[in-house]
Protein backbone atom coordinates (compact mmCIF):
# COMPACT_ATOMS: atom_id res chain seq x y z
CA UNK A 1 0.00 0.00 0.00
CA UNK A 2 2.99 2.54 0.93
CA UNK A 3 4.24 1.65 -2.65
CA UNK A 4 1.26 3.13 -4.20
CA UNK A 5 1.54 6.50 -1.90
CA UNK A 6 5.12 6.59 -3.04
CA UNK A 7 3.91 7.42 -6.32
CA UNK A 8 3.91 11.20 -6.78
CA UNK A 9 0.42 12.00 -8.93
CA UNK A 10 -1.39 9.28 -7.24
CA UNK A 11 -0.91 10.73 -3.95
CA UNK A 12 -1.84 14.16 -4.61
CA UNK A 13 -5.27 13.07 -6.11
CA UNK A 14 -5.71 10.75 -2.99
CA UNK A 15 -4.35 13.77 -0.55
CA UNK A 16 -6.62 15.87 -2.76
CA UNK A 17 -9.95 13.87 -2.10
CA UNK A 18 -9.15 13.22 1.77
CA UNK A 19 -9.04 16.86 2.46
CA UNK A 20 -12.48 17.84 0.12
CA UNK A 21 -14.44 14.68 1.90
CA UNK A 22 -13.43 16.38 5.32
CA UNK A 23 -14.63 19.36 4.35
CA UNK A 24 -17.86 17.80 3.12
CA UNK A 25 -18.14 15.85 6.29
CA UNK A 26 -17.70 19.14 8.21
CA UNK A 27 -20.77 20.46 6.64
CA UNK A 28 -22.53 17.52 7.10
CA UNK A 29 -22.86 16.99 10.21
CA UNK A 30 -24.16 20.35 10.94
CA UNK A 31 -26.07 21.69 7.67
CA UNK A 32 -28.98 19.05 8.37
CA UNK A 33 -29.43 19.97 12.16
CA UNK A 34 -29.67 24.16 10.96
CA UNK A 35 -32.40 23.04 8.51
CA UNK A 36 -34.58 21.15 10.73
CA UNK A 37 -34.09 23.68 13.58
CA UNK A 38 -34.81 26.75 11.43
CA UNK A 39 -37.93 24.79 10.01
CA UNK A 40 -38.83 22.31 12.74
CA UNK A 41 -39.50 19.95 9.52
CA UNK A 42 -38.77 16.94 8.62
CA UNK A 43 -40.02 17.08 5.04
CA UNK A 44 -37.89 20.25 5.02
CA UNK A 45 -34.80 17.96 5.92
CA UNK A 46 -35.81 14.94 3.73
CA UNK A 47 -35.76 17.95 0.71
CA UNK A 48 -31.85 18.70 0.79
CA UNK A 49 -31.38 14.83 -0.05
CA UNK A 50 -33.55 14.94 -2.95
CA UNK A 51 -31.74 18.18 -3.75
CA UNK A 52 -28.18 16.62 -3.56
CA UNK A 53 -29.13 13.38 -5.55
CA UNK A 54 -31.94 14.55 -8.20
CA UNK A 55 -29.27 16.79 -10.58
CA UNK A 56 -26.84 13.79 -10.26
CA UNK A 57 -29.10 11.65 -11.47
CA UNK A 58 -30.58 13.56 -14.63
CA UNK A 59 -26.64 14.87 -15.35
CA UNK A 60 -24.78 11.31 -14.79
CA UNK A 61 -25.36 9.64 -18.26
CA UNK A 62 -24.41 13.37 -20.28
CA UNK A 63 -21.52 14.86 -18.03
CA UNK A 64 -19.98 11.77 -19.01
CA UNK A 65 -19.45 12.77 -22.26
CA UNK A 66 -17.49 15.85 -21.46
CA UNK A 67 -15.36 13.51 -19.08
CA UNK A 68 -14.23 11.65 -21.64
CA UNK A 69 -13.62 14.66 -23.79
CA UNK A 70 -11.63 17.15 -21.18
CA UNK A 71 -8.05 16.78 -19.95
CA UNK A 72 -9.85 14.89 -16.39
CA UNK A 73 -7.16 16.27 -14.38
CA UNK A 74 -7.96 20.27 -15.02
CA UNK A 75 -11.61 19.58 -14.84
CA UNK A 76 -11.29 18.17 -11.42
CA UNK A 77 -9.23 21.57 -10.21
CA UNK A 78 -12.13 23.68 -12.17
CA UNK A 79 -14.73 21.78 -10.11
CA UNK A 80 -13.39 21.78 -6.92
CA UNK A 81 -12.64 25.33 -7.76
CA UNK A 82 -16.24 25.86 -8.62
CA UNK A 83 -17.43 23.80 -5.89
CA UNK A 84 -15.42 26.36 -3.27
CA UNK A 85 -17.37 29.42 -4.60
CA UNK A 86 -21.19 27.45 -4.42
CA UNK A 87 -21.18 26.29 -1.02
CA UNK A 88 -19.98 29.95 0.04
CA UNK A 89 -23.55 30.93 -1.25
CA UNK A 90 -24.67 29.21 2.57
CA UNK A 91 -23.05 31.93 4.30
CA UNK A 92 -26.32 34.41 2.91
CA UNK A 93 -28.61 31.98 5.29
CA UNK A 94 -25.84 32.22 7.68
CA UNK A 95 -26.65 35.98 7.81
CA UNK A 96 -30.47 35.63 7.36
CA UNK A 97 -31.89 32.38 8.35
CA UNK A 98 -35.22 33.06 5.94
CA UNK A 99 -33.26 32.68 3.11
CA UNK A 100 -33.24 29.04 3.52
CA UNK A 101 -33.62 28.12 -0.41
CA UNK A 102 -29.98 28.65 -0.69
CA UNK A 103 -29.23 25.75 0.92
CA UNK A 104 -31.44 23.47 -1.57
CA UNK A 105 -29.96 25.56 -4.38
CA UNK A 106 -26.14 24.84 -3.12
CA UNK A 107 -27.16 21.22 -2.62
CA UNK A 108 -28.43 20.94 -6.18
CA UNK A 109 -25.66 22.69 -7.62
CA UNK A 110 -23.24 20.54 -5.80
CA UNK A 111 -24.79 17.23 -6.92
CA UNK A 112 -24.21 18.94 -10.43
CA UNK A 113 -20.82 19.33 -10.10
CA UNK A 114 -20.45 16.04 -8.41
CA UNK A 115 -21.76 13.99 -11.53
CA UNK A 116 -18.90 15.64 -13.39
CA UNK A 117 -15.76 14.96 -10.56
CA UNK A 118 -17.29 11.87 -9.28
CA UNK A 119 -16.61 9.86 -13.32
CA UNK A 120 -13.40 12.11 -13.94
CA UNK A 121 -11.77 11.10 -10.62
CA UNK A 122 -12.43 6.93 -11.62
CA UNK A 123 -11.50 7.66 -15.28
CA UNK A 124 -8.03 9.46 -13.78
CA UNK A 125 -7.08 6.83 -11.51
CA UNK A 126 -6.22 4.18 -13.39
CA UNK A 127 -3.54 6.55 -15.64
CA UNK A 128 -1.91 7.14 -12.62
CA UNK A 129 -0.92 3.68 -11.04
CA UNK A 130 0.22 0.49 -12.64
CA UNK A 131 -2.72 -2.35 -13.43
CA UNK A 132 -1.60 -4.62 -10.43
CA UNK A 133 -1.15 -1.94 -7.54
CA UNK A 134 -4.92 -0.94 -8.73
CA UNK A 135 -6.84 -2.89 -5.97
CA UNK A 136 -4.55 -1.20 -3.85
CA UNK A 137 -5.21 2.53 -4.71
CA UNK A 138 -8.96 1.89 -4.68
CA UNK A 139 -8.21 0.39 -1.54
CA UNK A 140 -6.68 3.58 -0.71
CA UNK A 141 -9.48 5.69 -1.63
CA UNK A 142 -11.75 3.62 0.17
CA UNK A 143 -9.73 4.57 3.19
CA UNK A 144 -9.45 8.29 2.52
CA UNK A 145 -13.51 8.64 2.74
CA UNK A 146 -13.59 6.64 5.76
CA UNK A 147 -10.66 8.95 7.49
CA UNK A 148 -12.56 11.76 6.24
CA UNK A 149 -15.87 10.73 7.68
CA UNK A 150 -14.32 10.05 11.12
CA UNK A 151 -12.22 13.71 10.49
CA UNK A 152 -14.93 15.86 9.25
CA UNK A 153 -17.93 14.94 11.52
CA UNK A 154 -16.76 15.56 15.19
CA UNK A 155 -14.64 18.84 13.71
CA UNK A 156 -17.74 20.03 11.94
CA UNK A 157 -19.26 19.74 14.72
CA UNK A 158 -17.26 21.00 17.59
CA UNK A 159 -16.62 24.36 14.79
CA UNK A 160 -19.96 24.90 14.84
CA UNK A 161 -20.76 24.35 18.67
CA UNK A 162 -18.12 27.22 18.79
CA UNK A 163 -18.17 29.63 15.94
CA UNK A 164 -21.34 28.70 14.38
CA UNK A 165 -22.37 27.86 10.41
CA UNK A 166 -20.00 29.98 9.16
CA UNK A 167 -16.94 28.89 10.01
CA UNK A 168 -17.82 25.66 9.10
CA UNK A 169 -18.99 26.78 5.21
CA UNK A 170 -15.45 29.03 5.16
CA UNK A 171 -13.40 25.57 6.23
CA UNK A 172 -15.60 23.33 3.60
CA UNK A 173 -14.74 25.92 0.68
CA UNK A 174 -11.53 26.28 1.48
CA UNK A 175 -11.03 22.68 1.39
CA UNK A 176 -12.24 22.52 -2.00
CA UNK A 177 -9.56 25.02 -2.87
CA UNK A 178 -6.99 23.01 -1.44
CA UNK A 179 -8.14 19.95 -3.31
CA UNK A 180 -7.82 21.97 -6.80
CA UNK A 181 -3.96 22.28 -5.53
CA UNK A 182 -3.30 19.33 -4.93
CA UNK A 183 -4.43 17.74 -8.01
CA UNK A 184 -3.41 20.91 -10.25
CA UNK A 185 0.32 19.49 -9.22
CA UNK A 186 -0.64 16.15 -11.29
CA UNK A 187 1.68 15.53 -14.00
CA UNK A 188 0.59 11.95 -15.41
CA UNK A 189 -2.91 10.91 -16.92
CA UNK A 190 -3.72 14.25 -19.34
CA UNK A 191 -6.14 13.69 -21.76
CA UNK A 192 -5.08 14.05 -25.42
CA UNK A 193 -8.62 14.67 -26.11
CA UNK A 194 -9.06 17.93 -24.07
CA UNK A 195 -9.25 19.96 -26.97
CA UNK A 196 -11.64 17.63 -29.38
CA UNK A 197 -15.00 19.41 -28.66
CA UNK A 198 -13.15 22.41 -29.94
CA UNK A 199 -12.05 20.83 -33.30
CA UNK A 200 -15.85 20.36 -34.25
CA UNK A 201 -17.47 22.64 -36.34
CA UNK A 202 -19.92 24.74 -35.06
CA UNK A 203 -23.23 22.49 -36.59
CA UNK A 204 -21.81 19.12 -35.79
CA UNK A 205 -21.17 19.94 -31.98
CA UNK A 206 -24.53 18.56 -30.74
CA UNK A 207 -24.65 16.02 -33.10
CA UNK A 208 -21.16 14.78 -32.86
CA UNK A 209 -21.96 15.05 -28.46
CA UNK A 210 -25.17 13.13 -28.77
CA UNK A 211 -23.56 10.30 -31.14
CA UNK A 212 -20.85 9.76 -28.26
CA UNK A 213 -23.20 10.08 -25.45
CA UNK A 214 -25.49 6.82 -27.30
CA UNK A 215 -22.13 4.95 -27.98
CA UNK A 216 -21.41 5.22 -24.25
CA UNK A 217 -25.09 3.86 -23.55
CA UNK A 218 -24.63 1.19 -26.77
CA UNK A 219 -21.02 0.41 -24.79
CA UNK A 220 -23.15 -0.50 -21.25
CA UNK A 221 -26.27 -2.48 -23.22
CA UNK A 222 -23.97 -4.82 -24.92
CA UNK A 223 -20.85 -5.17 -23.31
CA UNK A 224 -21.32 -8.56 -21.44
CA UNK A 225 -18.73 -7.47 -18.67
CA UNK A 226 -20.26 -3.66 -18.28
CA UNK A 227 -23.37 -4.70 -17.94
CA UNK A 228 -23.68 -7.02 -15.21
CA UNK A 229 -21.51 -4.78 -13.45
CA UNK A 230 -24.27 -2.08 -13.45
CA UNK A 231 -26.25 -5.34 -12.25
CA UNK A 232 -24.36 -5.76 -9.60
CA UNK A 233 -24.02 -1.83 -8.25
CA UNK A 234 -27.03 -1.98 -8.49
CA UNK A 235 -28.53 -4.87 -6.34
CA UNK A 236 -25.94 -4.02 -3.79
CA UNK A 237 -26.66 -0.45 -3.78
CA UNK A 238 -30.84 -0.88 -3.53
CA UNK A 239 -30.03 -3.45 -0.75
CA UNK A 240 -27.56 -1.39 1.21
CA UNK A 241 -29.96 1.76 1.03
CA UNK A 242 -32.72 -0.09 2.06
CA UNK A 243 -30.85 -1.14 5.36
CA UNK A 244 -30.62 2.80 5.80
CA UNK A 245 -33.91 3.79 7.39
CA UNK A 246 -34.40 0.17 8.85
CA UNK A 247 -31.33 0.00 11.12
CA UNK A 248 -32.34 2.52 14.22
CA UNK A 249 -35.72 0.75 14.29
CA UNK A 250 -34.15 -2.44 14.86
CA UNK A 251 -31.76 -1.47 17.29
CA UNK A 252 -34.55 -0.46 19.47
CA UNK A 253 -37.70 -2.65 18.33
CA UNK A 254 -35.96 -6.00 17.86
CA UNK A 255 -32.62 -5.77 20.01
CA UNK A 256 -34.10 -3.85 22.39
CA UNK A 257 -31.72 -1.56 23.42
CA UNK A 258 -31.36 2.68 22.73
CA UNK A 259 -29.24 5.41 20.98
CA UNK A 260 -26.18 4.52 22.63
CA UNK A 261 -26.13 0.75 21.31
CA UNK A 262 -27.15 2.13 17.53
CA UNK A 263 -23.98 4.81 17.67
CA UNK A 264 -21.75 1.59 18.96
CA UNK A 265 -22.76 -0.52 16.04
CA UNK A 266 -22.52 2.18 13.38
CA UNK A 267 -18.96 3.06 15.05
CA UNK A 268 -17.61 -0.69 15.07
CA UNK A 269 -18.78 -0.77 11.20
CA UNK A 270 -16.66 2.25 10.38
CA UNK A 271 -13.85 1.14 12.49
CA UNK A 272 -14.12 -2.09 10.91
CA UNK A 273 -14.00 -1.03 7.23
CA UNK A 274 -11.14 1.36 7.72
CA UNK A 275 -9.32 -1.91 9.02
CA UNK A 276 -10.61 -3.58 5.94
CA UNK A 277 -9.57 -1.11 3.85
CA UNK A 278 -5.63 -1.43 5.39
CA UNK A 279 -5.70 -4.64 4.86
CA UNK A 280 -7.01 -4.89 1.62
CA UNK A 281 -4.46 -2.31 0.31
CA UNK A 282 -1.53 -4.82 1.95
CA UNK A 283 -2.61 -7.53 -0.39
CA UNK A 284 -4.16 -6.09 -3.34
CA UNK A 285 -1.67 -7.00 -5.85
CA UNK A 286 -2.22 -10.87 -4.74
CA UNK A 287 -6.13 -10.49 -4.74
CA UNK A 288 -8.44 -11.15 -7.90
CA UNK A 289 -11.09 -8.09 -8.16
CA UNK A 290 -13.80 -10.64 -9.18
CA UNK A 291 -13.21 -12.87 -6.62
CA UNK A 292 -12.91 -9.94 -3.81
CA UNK A 293 -16.13 -8.47 -4.92
CA UNK A 294 -18.33 -11.28 -5.65
CA UNK A 295 -17.12 -13.38 -2.74
CA UNK A 296 -17.01 -10.55 0.30
CA UNK A 297 -20.86 -9.59 -1.61
CA UNK A 298 -22.30 -13.19 -0.88
CA UNK A 299 -20.42 -12.86 2.79
CA UNK A 300 -21.80 -9.44 3.84
CA UNK A 301 -25.47 -10.76 2.81
CA UNK A 302 -25.44 -13.53 4.96
CA UNK A 303 -23.71 -11.41 7.43
CA UNK A 304 -26.27 -9.65 7.81
CA UNK A 305 -29.61 -12.35 7.56
CA UNK A 306 -27.62 -13.89 10.77
CA UNK A 307 -27.33 -10.38 12.77
CA UNK A 308 -31.11 -8.75 11.95
CA UNK A 309 -32.20 -12.64 12.95
CA UNK A 310 -30.16 -13.54 15.80
CA UNK A 311 -31.17 -9.91 18.02
CA UNK A 312 -28.18 -10.81 20.87
CA UNK A 313 -25.97 -7.75 21.51
CA UNK A 314 -22.59 -9.88 21.41
CA UNK A 315 -23.78 -11.40 18.04
CA UNK A 316 -24.88 -7.85 16.75
CA UNK A 317 -21.48 -6.14 17.43
CA UNK A 318 -19.70 -9.04 16.20
CA UNK A 319 -21.30 -9.44 12.87
CA UNK A 320 -21.15 -5.33 12.48
CA UNK A 321 -17.49 -5.60 12.40
CA UNK A 322 -17.08 -8.45 10.05
CA UNK A 323 -19.98 -7.57 7.81
CA UNK A 324 -18.49 -3.84 7.41
CA UNK A 325 -14.52 -5.23 6.25
CA UNK A 326 -16.88 -7.78 4.17
CA UNK A 327 -18.87 -4.57 2.12
CA UNK A 328 -15.27 -2.30 2.33
CA UNK A 329 -13.69 -5.55 0.41
CA UNK A 330 -16.63 -5.82 -1.67
CA UNK A 331 -16.38 -2.43 -2.38
CA UNK A 332 -13.07 -2.18 -3.62
CA UNK A 333 -13.31 -4.97 -5.70
CA UNK A 334 -16.15 -3.95 -7.55
CA UNK A 335 -14.42 -0.81 -8.01
CA UNK A 336 -11.38 -2.23 -9.69
CA UNK A 337 -13.31 -4.50 -11.97
CA UNK A 338 -15.10 -1.19 -13.39
CA UNK A 339 -11.87 0.47 -14.24
CA UNK A 340 -10.32 -2.40 -15.34
CA UNK A 341 -13.26 -3.49 -17.75
CA UNK A 342 -14.17 -0.41 -19.33
CA UNK A 343 -11.74 1.26 -22.66
CA UNK A 344 -10.19 4.32 -20.90
CA UNK A 345 -12.08 6.17 -23.79
CA UNK A 346 -15.37 5.65 -22.72
CA UNK A 347 -14.81 6.03 -18.74
CA UNK A 348 -16.21 9.12 -18.78
CA UNK A 349 -19.40 8.01 -20.05
CA UNK A 350 -19.78 4.65 -18.19
CA UNK A 351 -18.79 5.91 -14.86
CA UNK A 352 -20.97 8.94 -15.25
CA UNK A 353 -24.00 6.76 -15.89
CA UNK A 354 -22.55 4.27 -13.57
CA UNK A 355 -23.08 6.83 -10.89
CA UNK A 356 -26.04 8.19 -11.88
CA UNK A 357 -27.74 4.64 -11.52
CA UNK A 358 -26.37 4.57 -8.00
CA UNK A 359 -27.97 8.13 -6.95
CA UNK A 360 -31.41 6.24 -8.44
CA UNK A 361 -31.19 3.40 -7.04
CA UNK A 362 -29.91 4.95 -3.58
CA UNK A 363 -33.26 6.90 -3.30
CA UNK A 364 -35.30 4.27 -4.51
CA UNK A 365 -33.59 1.70 -1.64
CA UNK A 366 -34.43 4.01 0.71
CA UNK A 367 -37.85 4.86 -0.24
CA UNK A 368 -38.56 1.12 -1.17
CA UNK A 369 -37.21 0.18 2.68
CA UNK A 370 -38.67 2.55 4.76
CA UNK A 371 -42.41 2.29 3.16
CA UNK A 372 -41.85 -1.35 2.70
CA UNK A 373 -41.60 -2.32 6.08
CA UNK A 374 -44.53 -0.65 7.25
CA UNK A 375 -46.11 -2.87 5.16
CA UNK A 376 -44.75 -6.12 5.39
CA UNK A 377 -42.65 -5.57 8.67
CA UNK A 378 -39.42 -4.31 9.80
CA UNK A 379 -37.84 -8.30 9.95
CA UNK A 380 -38.99 -9.58 6.79
CA UNK A 381 -38.06 -5.98 5.14
CA UNK A 382 -34.42 -6.03 6.64
CA UNK A 383 -34.29 -10.22 5.06
CA UNK A 384 -35.22 -8.86 1.80
CA UNK A 385 -32.45 -6.00 1.46
CA UNK A 386 -29.61 -8.42 2.77
CA UNK A 387 -30.48 -11.66 0.20
CA UNK A 388 -30.32 -8.37 -2.36
CA UNK A 389 -26.89 -7.42 -1.25
CA UNK A 390 -26.07 -11.25 -0.93
CA UNK A 391 -27.16 -11.90 -4.50
CA UNK A 392 -25.26 -8.71 -6.18
CA UNK A 393 -22.48 -11.15 -5.29
CA UNK A 394 -23.71 -14.18 -6.62
CA UNK A 395 -24.67 -12.50 -9.74
CA UNK A 396 -21.27 -11.27 -10.21
CA UNK A 397 -19.42 -14.61 -9.86
CA UNK A 398 -21.68 -16.28 -12.30
CA UNK A 399 -22.25 -13.84 -14.57
CA UNK A 400 -19.16 -11.62 -15.28
CA UNK A 401 -17.35 -12.98 -17.45
CA UNK A 402 -13.33 -13.93 -16.41
CA UNK A 403 -11.08 -11.90 -18.58
CA UNK A 404 -8.59 -13.65 -19.91
CA UNK A 405 -4.80 -12.96 -19.49
CA UNK A 406 -3.75 -10.45 -21.59
CA UNK A 407 -6.93 -9.38 -23.18
CA UNK A 408 -7.20 -5.46 -22.77
CA UNK A 409 -10.67 -3.79 -22.10
CA UNK A 410 -11.19 -2.68 -25.88
CA UNK A 411 -10.55 -6.02 -27.45
CA UNK A 412 -13.65 -6.99 -24.32
CA UNK A 413 -15.41 -4.29 -25.76
CA UNK A 414 -15.03 -5.52 -29.57
CA UNK A 415 -16.41 -9.04 -28.43
CA UNK A 416 -19.13 -7.53 -26.09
Amino acid sequence: MIRVLRRRDFALLWTGGLVSVAGDWMLFAVLPYVVYAVTGSTVATAGMIVAELLPGILLGSLAGVLVDRWDRRRLLVAVNLLQAVVVMALLLMVSNPELLPVVYVVAALQSALSAFSLPAENSLLPTLVPADELVEANALNVLNNRMGRLAGLPLGSAVYASTGLGAVVVLDAVSFVAAAALVAGVRAGRSTRAEEAGELRPGSRLSAFLAEWRAGLVLVRQNRSIATLFMVFGLMTFGGTMLDPLSAPWVRDVLGEGATVYALLMTVHALSGTVAALAVGAVGSRLSPRLLAGGASAAAGLLLLVRFNVPVLPVAVTLSAVSGAAAVASSVGVETLAQQRVPEEFRGRVFGSLQATIWLVSLLGAVVGGFGAEAIGLLPMLDVASVLVGLSGVVLLLALPVEPSGTTCLEDQRRG
